[in-house]
């Protein structure tokens, strides 16, 4: 079996061709292009998006879809610095997901392991398709109408106001290349950083499954069962003492994945709070139908992006949970007093479930992500509600 990094092969090439990934060897001529293309495509691309707030149209229709793109921006820009500034976390990270502990002892720990990677390759895969269906939808769809039907095209994201309009008229091919590709590169640097932020919380809760599976396993093997009692003891608490340096090991990993995704989740939240609230209210704008597809699709991503790790953190605190039944289920009556008073002692430890949180200030959970939904809907209904008695 691969190790447990490997799953992750595809993430990190893309962030090597993006240059926001060293690996752990970089290469000094690497160091010169990751600054330039970021420099390119990153802050000159989103100062021209500031500069164009100043000059832009003072109508809502105009300006909110340039202001959300904005807010998306920063979103992605936390998850960039998340990459460059705790890179050798993530590198820290992947060496503890390649210990022997994290791979399997037996076949049915090492299917779980198999079955969960699997189930992370396909999502990554079909979150993928999907981003690249959006970007499709946004950027090119205009153009073809355009070629076919002669329709007006438009600059796909920016309008660039400052520049009149006979400057933007003679580059406007150049302007539409250039924001074009910035934003295919946003774009899959967003994708991958969250598919990498659900696969590393994944490999956490594979790893707490496993650790249910060794604890409910810590049985006398039919073959030893003609042994002394003395000798039974001493093999299950050798059993013990590796399954209670594995849930040490885990809890290690979750302590440095709080380190690197807590202030990242902060942002994720917060912002996607906000544009949620603001979304629905561009639902409600005459727009054309591509913008209000745009609109739509970025509500989706949106709510995606909070459920997902809500949804995986409140499934790794689960069951980080149900490790005290676990512990509970295993051969634990006949055995000596020092493996009952290891077991009881780790059954108190695991009491207190493994959480995330985001910025140390809420929980990576379900609850969190409605509440921001109703929030986020008690706002519109709010702003709805003025607008109907204007």
């Amino acid at each position: 079996m691969e190790p447990l990094s490997a799953s992750f092969n595809a993430n990190f090439k893309i962030y090597k061709i993006f240059g926001l990934w060293p690996g752990n060897r970089p290469h000094s001529v690497y160091k010169y292009y990751s600054i330039l293309f970021l420099f390119f495509t990153l802050v000159i691309f989103v100062s021209f998006l500031s500069i164009n707030l100043i000059y832009i149209q003072r109508k809502i229709e105009v300006m909110v879809p340039e202001v959300v793109f904005i807010f998306a921006e920063i979103m992605m820009i936390t998850k960039a610095l998340m990459i460059v500034f705790k890179w050798k976390d993530l590198i820290e990270a992947l060496k503890m997901l390649d210990s022997m502990s994290f791979q399997g002892k037996d076949t049915a720990s090492i299917n779980i392991v198999v079955r969960y990677v699997s189930n992370y390759k396909l999502y990554w895969i079909i979150y993928t398709m999907l981003a690249h269906i959006a970007y499709v939808l946004r950027m090119f769809i205009p153009l073809f109408s355009h070629v076919i039907f002669n329709t007006t095209l438009e600059l796909p994201i920016c309008s660039f106001s400052f520049l009149d309009l006979e400057t933007l008229n003679h580059y406007f091919a150049i302007l539409y290349f250039y924001q074009t590709a910035c934003i295919y590169s946003h774009m899959f640097l967003n994708t991958n950083s969250d598919t990498l932020i659900a696969g590393l919380i994944l490999m956490a809760i594979v790893n707490v499954k496993v650790l249910q599976h060794e604890l409910q396993s810590l049985r006398v093997d039919k073959k030893w069962i003609k042994m002394n009692k003395s000798f039974q003891d001493a093999l299950q608490i050798s059993k013990l003492r590796r399954t209670l340096e594995h849930y040490e090991e885990i809890l290690k990993y979750c302590y440095m994945l709080q380190e690197i995704l807590s202030v990242t989740m902060f942002f994720q939240f917060t912002i996607a709070s906000g544009l949620i609230c603001v979304l629905l209210c561009c639902l409600l704008l005459s727009s054309s139908i591509q913008t209000l597809i745009f609109f739509a699709t970025l509500f989706c991503a949106m709510v995606l992006q909070i459920f997902v790790p809500a949804y995986l953190g409140t499934e790794l605190s689960y069951q980080s949970e149900e490790l005290v039944s676990a512990a509970y289920s295993s051969e634990w009556i006949p055995r000596c007093e020092s493996f009952k008073r290891s077991l009881k002692l780790f059954m108190e430890r695991a009491k207190t479930n493994i959480m995330l949180t985001g910025g140390k200030l809420f929980p990576l959970t379900l609850d969190t992500s409605v509440a921001i939904v109703k929030t986020a809907y008690s706002f519109f209904a709010l702003i709805r509600n003025f607008q109907d008695r204007e």
